[in-house]
C-alpha cells in the first residue's frame, strides 16, 4: 500500500508539472517542467538501512531545449540562438529569461517583456529614446554608436534553473559558464515555448488514469483489511 501511496504522490506532482506546461504553452521562451525521480542506485548509496517503504524522492527540473523561432516583424523583439539567457535585474536578485521583447522605460533603461532592466556587460543599458537596434552579436546601437552589449549567460546545467514566474528563472543550483559560447541574437523574432501541447494532454490523461488505478488498489486493500478485522471480531 505504501508503494501505491508513493505512486499517487508522484502522480500529483506530475499533474502539477503538466498543468504548468499547458498553462504556458504559448508563453514566449517558456521551458517545460519535468518531474525526475532519484535513481534507485543513488538511494542505495545514501543508505542501505532505509525502510523499504521510504518514498523515492522526486524533484522538478526544466527542459532547456530551445523552442521554435517565430518572426514578429518588430525590430525590438529578439530571440537567442544557442543556449544562453538574458540577465535581468529584479528586486529579488538576478533572474534569467529567453523572452526578448525589448523596450525603453521611463528612466531610459533597456527593459524586457517583464518591464525589468536587461543587463549588459557593464550593468544597466541606458538609452536616449526608443530609437535603438540590436545586432546579431548582442550589441545595442543608438545614433551610430554602441550603447552597450547584452549579457548572454550560459549554464553548465540549465535544467537546474528554477522557475520564477513571468518567463523568468532563478539560478538555483545551476552553475554559470565562463565560456562565452556561440550564442547569437536573432532580430525581429521571438522564441516559442518548447511545450508540445498534444504530448502534454496525453501525459495528463495517462497520469490521471494511473492515479485512479492506484486509488483502487488502496481502496481494495482497505476493504480486505476491514473484512479481516470483522472476521476476527466474530471469534
Amino acid at each position: 500500500m505504501a508503494i501505491a501511496a508513493d505512486g499517487m504522490q508522484k502522480d500529483v506532482l506530475k499533474l502539477k508539472a503538466v498543468s504548468q506546461n499547458l498553462a504556458n504553452a504559448i508563453t514566449p521562451g517558456y521551458k517545460k517542467q519535468l518531474l525526475v525521480t532519484q535513481a534507485f542506485a543513488l538511494q542505495m548509496e545514501q543508505g542501505l538501512a532505509a525502510a523499504p517503504s521510504s518514498p523515492v524522492s522526486s524533484s522538478f527540473v526544466i527542459d532547456p531545449a530551445a523552442g521554435t523561432l517565430r518572426p514578429t516583424g518588430n525590430p525590438h523583439d529578439i530571440a537567442i540562438e544557442g543556449d544562453a539567457y538574458l540577465e535581468l535585474a529584479t528586486p529579488e536578485g538576478l533572474r534569467y529569461t529567453r523572452q526578448g521583447g525589448l523596450r525603453v522605460d521611463a528612466q531610459g533603461r533597456l527593459v524586457g517583456s517583464q518591464g525589468l532592466p536587461v543587463l549588459g556587460m557593464g550593468g544597466e543599458i541606458v538609452l536616449a529614446g526608443e530609437d535603438f537596434r540590436v545586432d546579431a552579436n548582442g550589441e545595442v546601437w543608438q545614433r551610430g554608436a554602441v550603447a552597450g552589449r547584452l549579457k548572454l549567460v550560459r549554464f553548465e546545467n540549465p535544467g537546474a534553473l528554477e522557475p520564477a514566474g513571468g518567463g523568468m528563472y532563478a539560478q538555483g543550483a545551476a552553475r554559470t559558464l565562463d565560456v562565452a559560447g556561440t550564442a547569437r541574437v536573432r532580430i525581429a523574432h521571438q522564441e516559442n515555448s518548447n511545450v508540445n501541447s498534444a504530448q502534454e494532454m496525453v501525459a495528463l490523461t495517462e497520469t490521471v488514469r494511473h492515479f485512479e488505478a492506484l486509488a483502487k488498489v488502496i481502496q481494495g486493500y482497505d476493504d480486505n483489511l476491514e473484512k479481516t478485522i470483522r472476521k476476527l471480531g466474530e471469534f
